[in-house]
């Protein structure tokens, strides 16, 4: 029989990470076994105990020992996960009750996919029922997000295809134990952000296929801290720290699958005008350490781009 293992990285979000395995536990598991991990990046708000409380034996949680971000949670899932297909799902999702059978359709008649992502479906009061994307993306000559129809009306998907090649996919995707393993899992230094492209970029370059279902749905509603400003969290700088793994890692994902004039475009032109840019929509919002955030980690990114030893 068929096993998945479904990872979901989860920090201080005990209501919303509930809600999630609640919707995968009531999917139709497609005749496959289906086990749920939860990591518990070491929340303060008892959520190890929430899922304790309302799922008992049927989902496995494991707690980190310091908040260590979402790729170490991820790989601590995979290092503890019995399945030949890894689901990584961020905990403010809502599956469809098909996603299983349609993800592995997909894998099943592309037998090269290292990677399929199910559609993401914006659930935001400001942007309901939009697609987040069909297949995903960055610019080498400037890092930016090259996204297919990004923001679609879900009302204007076309019926077909039904499946769009990625070379990643942010939220959401199942990935084979063996493309996992080949490419060393997620790579721990990004911490929080651009991980998942850089992991999608890794199966590229190993020689997978990854793809986007529209078939296989989640609900994405993402999660918006009380008193945060919705155009920042958007613009994904709503915390200092995570600014500075935002403009940090924009750059370290650059030093590590773009050329030397790619990586020379990046530094010297994208990453100053793209500083300005988060830094005066910082500042409107009166958010001053977000602003100091993305100028420390732009400064380390171009150090780290044009002088740091290539990573691996």
């Amino acid at each position: 029989m068929t096993t998945i293992s479904v990872i979901i990285p989860t920090y201080n979000r005990a209501e919303m990470v509930s809600r999630c395995v609640a919707s995968v536990l009531a999917a139709d598991t497609a005749g496959c076994a289906v086990e749920i991990i939860v990591v518990d990046d070491c929340s303060p708000d008892g959520t190890a105990r929430r899922i304790e409380r309302d799922f008992g034996g049927a989902v496995r949680c494991l707690r980190n020992g310091k908040n260590s971000f979402q790729a170490v949670s991820r790989n601590n899932g995979a290092a503890t996960a019995a399945g030949e297909y890894l689901f990584f799902l961020d905990d403010d999702n809502i599956v469809h009750g098909d996603i299983f059978a349609e993800l592995l359709k997909v894998f099943r008649s592309h037998p090269e996919a290292g990677l399929v992502a199910p559609m993401a479906i914006h659930k935001r009061a400001a942007d309901k029922d939009l697609v987040w994307s069909l297949g995903s993306d960055f610019s080498r000559w400037t890092s930016m997000p090259k996204d297919n129809k990004p923001n679609l009306p879900l009302a204007e998907l076309p019926a077909s295809p039904d499946v769009y090649p990625t070379t990643y996919y942010p939220n959401g995707f199942m990935v084979t134990r063996e493309a996992f393993d080949r490419v060393g899992g997620f790579d721990e230094e990004y911490a929080q952000i651009f991980e998942e492209s850089d992991f999608g970029w890794k199966l590229v370059e190993a020689g997978f296929k990854c793809f986007v279902s529209t078939r296989a749905r989640t609900d994405h509603y993402g999660f918006l801290e009380p008193g945060c400003s919705p155009q920042l969290r958007r613009l994904g700088i709503e915390r200092a720290q995570r600014t500075y793994f935002f403009a940090r890692n924009r750059l370290r994902f650059a030093r590590k699958h773009f050329n030397l004039a790619e990586r020379l475009s990046v530094s010297l032109v994208f990453a100053p005008l793209s500083a300005v840019y988060y830094c005066a929509i910082a500042l409107k919002n009166r958010r001053f350490d977000i602003a100091k955030a993305y100028l420390k980690g732009t400064l380390a990114g171009i150090v780290m781009n044009l002088f740091a030893p290539k990573p691996d």
